[in-house]
């Protein structure tokens, strides 16, 4: 090969390098913003506002939520939640009682569970295990 040849592929080389170079930090643009979009958390367990402060968190166990109270990052471990502005029906795992937090007063009560079924505002609110609760809550928005 002819030295001038040799130059000239240098030269593509080199400059092909520089491009890529200015090209960094548009990738690391785009790796953040997707990064900071998705649903994922990459630094804990993550949890989701029903209201009034009122958030499912997911336990250490993938398969566990639990209820925490406003400012609280514990709370009781639950297996069906259900809700309507502005009350919250929880029941804990194994338990035959529910708690009803109202979220207007930030009162809570337990009750039975056939205290539940023979009130007619406590029918009318759908329970569903935590897990359907936990997919249909939004990460970003409370509910109320």
């Amino acid at each position: 090969m002819k030295s001038n040849q040799i130059d000239r592929r240098f030269s593509f080389r080199a400059i092909w390098s520089k491009k890529l170079q200015a090209l960094g930090p548009i990738a690391f643009l785009t790796v953040v913003v997707w990064l900071c979009s998705c649903d994922a958390n990459l630094f804990g367990p993550e949890s989701r506002e029903i209201a009034g402060g009122y958030r499912l968190k997911r336990a250490n166990n993938p398969n566990e939520f639990a209820l925490t109270i406003p400012n609280e990052d514990v709370g009781l471990i639950i297996d069906e939640i259900g809700w309507r502005e502005p009350l919250i029906f929880a029941r804990a795992f194994g338990s035959q009682y529910w708690d009803v937090i109202n979220t207007a007063h930030a009162q809570h009560i337990r009750v039975s569970d056939l205290q539940r079924k023979s009130d007619p505002i406590s029918q009318s609110i759908s329970i569903r295990s935590a897990e359907i609760a936990w997919k249909e809550l939004n990460r970003h928005n409370r509910l109320w």
